[in-house]
């Protein structure tokens, strides 16, 4: 008597059932993205660098931001706390110590934004990634109405710069009076800095002429 060979039905199901599973395995473990464990990973893309901006909402920030952008080195910060022309009728104006524009005729005149942008730009360029930047006010007095302030700070500008060889200073001391506005949109911002040497140390005003 000839064995019938012939797959049972039951058996059929099975063998049709094990092979859709496995398939349907398959491709979900394809469809989850699995890399290969002994493939290289891509490097992430680094996060982009981020600022300590702080709305200026209230003048006293104008000087926590311009302390902020010295210390990270940052130029677009730095000029943000300067009047902005297409939201104010003033201009930004710097007037220097007397002494030292009658020793740099030329220098401080017509000073406007964009010479205070080279100045700061051209002051980063020549200090080292890894060197110190430190500015520190120190309020003498203020007066303030709702859309305008006048603020008197003693300052002190720690530059570890790469001109010391040539006999630049690092440490620069002062006074400098600050005329602040506030704008339709409620902040604050510089539009006249001016700037007052004492008799012992070396000011804002010099570090600007050495570095423009």
């Amino acid at each position: 008597m000839t064995q019938d060979k012939r797959p049972k039905p039951l058996l059929q199901a099975i063998s049709r059932y094990s092979t859709w599973w496995w398939g349907l395995a398959c491709f979900a473990f394809l469809s989850l993205g699995c890399a290969n464990p002994f493939t290289t990973r891509e490097p992430e893309e680094p996060e982009a660098n981020s600022s300590n901006f702080i709305t200026p909402t209230t003048p006293d920030i104008v000087f926590v931001n311009l302390q902020l952008a010295v210390q990270e080195r940052n130029v677009e910060n730095y000029i943000r706390s300067f009047v902005d022309t297409t939201r104010s009728a003033n201009r930004f104006t710097f007037v220097p110590d007397p002494a030292v524009a009658a020793n740099n005729p030329g220098v401080f005149q017509n000073w406007q934004l964009l010479d205070e942008r080279r100045y700061f730009s051209q002051l980063l360029q020549a200090t080292p990634a890894d060197s110190t930047l430190t500015l520190r006010f120190v309020e003498v007095s203020r007066t303030e109405t709702a859309n305008q302030a006048v603020f008197t700070q003693n300052y002190i500008f720690f530059v570890n710069h790469t001109r010391q060889q040539s006999g630049v200073p690092i440490e620069f001391r002062g006074q400098s009076r600050f005329s602040l506005e506030k704008d339709a949109t409620g902040t604050w911002a510089i539009y006249l800095w001016e700037d007052f040497a004492n008799d012992r140390d070396i000011s804002w005003s010099e570090l600007k002429a050495l570095f423009q």
